[in-house]
């Protein structure tokens, strides 16, 4: 038996209910606040991430799905969203000449990564990224629009991290001095932060591992190092949150793990998803669009994992639609009328389906009741006869004899009932 590919799942029926309530409450908040949908490649240049994430950071380094096309060219499987956005709003020069763009995406990404509990290989996000302004408002709206999605889904259980890293210029000295606090502690470092203390000392405050992760608690902060206009931006931010009563917590050693945040930055998370317990994050990325090319262009945006998220709500109910009407019938001549039953339901927007082999009614209403559905339509040897179609609510028991010509408008009628 051909089994599927370590780290990536398969999702059946049984939980597409949950999945698109995620993905149709994502659609429903980011239309609240006026984000408009961009698809994006699955691939790009591996130069898109390598230049937009840093080289020295664990996705391109260690993380990406990368190969080479047949004309020699480097692609590579997308591992985030925030540099395709960014590629893409620089190539198509309609939007990047816009005052404002908020854009929101959603789909699959690749991780090389050891799988674990909602750790995989191939997942998926939702998104946004916003271009054109550097006003603290924005870096509230964007996580007042992941507060409300994250209630909105039914997420109780979760914190709001916040830390500011600063800019370029405040970010020179602290550096340095982040730098010669972990040289004088290179022997507790994991193999990974020994290389981090040199190529990327930033993420040494990132690190999970147990012994990394206490030495941050000594480590100097960033804050002590921010010039004015960091201090006030910060202050906004936070104002603007207590203002809208979002409770946050500051967290001044968080950091994101890509070289492309300055000042803001966030995580949304939960004790419930263990040690990996971060759902949604992100931050501003205010140079990375003139990294691409293009003209200077504040930016800031967020990542959220969706199979994070159904862990977390995996004990909510969510009621599974089921279809409009089931035909049930007596095959033989009543087949014919079965099918051309079902074909005018359908044909007028209602979901219908039935069994076309000679099976016991009692047989074609069980298999109703595992479809879900609202109404059963019969048609037996009565039925026949009378030229009138029996149909019963699956929920009520109620039966009504309908006319062929009226079926549709009868279920509809009853179907705005439920």
């Amino acid at each position: 038996m051909i089994q599927k590919a370590p780290g990536v799942e398969d999702i059946f029926p049984d939980k597409i209910d949950k999945w698109n309530f995620v993905q149709k409450t994502a659609r429903e908040i980011f239309a609240k606040y006026n984000f408009k949908e961009i698809i994006l490649p699955i691939m790009e240049f591996t130069e898109v991430f390598s230049r937009g994430l840093g080289d020295e950071t664990d996705i391109v380094s260690k993380e990406m799905f990368t190969f080479e096309d047949r004309g020699g060219r480097s692609l590579t499987l997308r591992p985030e969203g925030t540099a395709p956005t960014v590629r893409a709003f620089v190539e198509n020069g309609d939007f990047n000449r816009l005052s404002l763009n908020k854009f929101f995406y959603s789909g699959p990404m690749f991780r090389a990564e050891k799988p674990q509990r909602g750790r995989l290989r191939q997942f998926n996000q939702i998104g946004s990224e916003l271009f054109g302004s550097n006003d603290p408002y924005y870096d509230f709206e964007i996580i007042a629009m992941i507060n409300d999605f994250t209630l909105s889904v039914g997420i109780e259980n979760y914190k709001i991290l916040l830390n500011s890293i600063g800019c370029v210029n405040c970010r020179k000295e602290y550096i340095l001095k982040l730098k010669e606090y972990y040289e004088s502690k290179q022997d507790l470092l994991c193999q990974d932060c020994r290389k981090r203390l040199t190529n990327n000392t930033l993420r040494l405050l990132d690190c999970k591992q147990k012994s990394c992760s206490e030495l941050k608690n000594n480590a100097p902060l960033i804050k002590d190092f921010w010039d004015d206009e960091c201090n006030e931006h910060f202050a906004k931010v936070k104002q603007y949150l207590q203002g809208g009563n979002i409770s946050f917590i500051e967290e001044p050693h968080l950091v994101r793990g890509l070289d492309y945040y300055n000042k803001t930055t966030f995580e949304f998370v939960s004790d419930d998803l263990g040690s990996q317990n971060t759902f949604a994050a992100g931050g501003r990325y205010d140079s990375l669009v003139e990294h691409f090319g293009g003209s200077p262009t504040p930016a800031i945006g967020f990542a959220a994992g969706v199979e994070r998220i159904l862990l977390l709500i995996e004990n909510k109910v969510i009621s599974s639609k089921g279809i409009d009407a089931y035909i049930i019938h007596s095959c033989d001549d009543a087949f014919n009328e079965a099918l051309s039953v079902l074909s005018l339901l359908r044909a007028n927007g209602l979901s219908a389906d039935f069994d076309p082999s000679s099976k016991s009614f009692k047989s074609q209403f069980k298999k109703a009741d595992r479809e879900k559905a609202k109404f059963a339509v019969i048609i037996g040897e009565d039925e026949l006869k009378s030229g009138l179609l029996t149909v019963k609510d699956l929920r009520s028991g109620e039966q009504r004899s309908v006319g062929k010509e009226e079926i549709y408008d009868y279920i509809k009628f009853e179907f705005n009932k439920w």
